[in-house]
């Protein structure tokens, strides 16, 4: 992450301002640097999530291989640890794909409560 932070910042010098004897503050490259951090942050956290989830599934189906066929209830436990992690992993998925419609969501859902309020009147 240091070598994209220091060639970041080579690239995006500030300007300075002559009159005033100082840096100037610009929003337009910080928020280029938030995004440039928040893409890799975001990368990082998707390889690390896959690996893991890979490395549970790898896990489950080596157990439920294992496991004799007359062993009905062991290997049903094991499918479903195996569905529950991909819930899990859905559900992650729609917090971060949504979470940043969160207000707007609340706001749609106190909306259709009233309406549904006015439906049973």
């Amino acid at each position: 992450m240091e070598q994209y932070v220091k060639r970041f910042k080579e690239k995006n010098k500030p300007e300075y301002d002559r009159e005033a004897g100082e840096n100037t503050v610009n929003p337009f490259r910080d928020a280029q640097f938030a995004l440039a951090r928040a893409t890799f942050v975001k990368q990082e956290r998707t390889e690390l999530f896959d690996a893991a989830y890979a490395d549970i599934l790898t896990e489950l189906f080596k157990a439920w291989l294992t496991s004799a066929p007359h062993e009905v209830k062991t290997r049903e436990y094991l499918y479903s640890c195996a569905m529950a992690l991909g819930t899990v992993k859905s559900q992650l998925i729609n917090y971060e794909k949504y979470g940043k419609n969160a207000a707007f969501m609340n706001n749609l859902k106190g909306q259709d409560v009233a309406e549904d309020d006015n439906d049973q009147n």
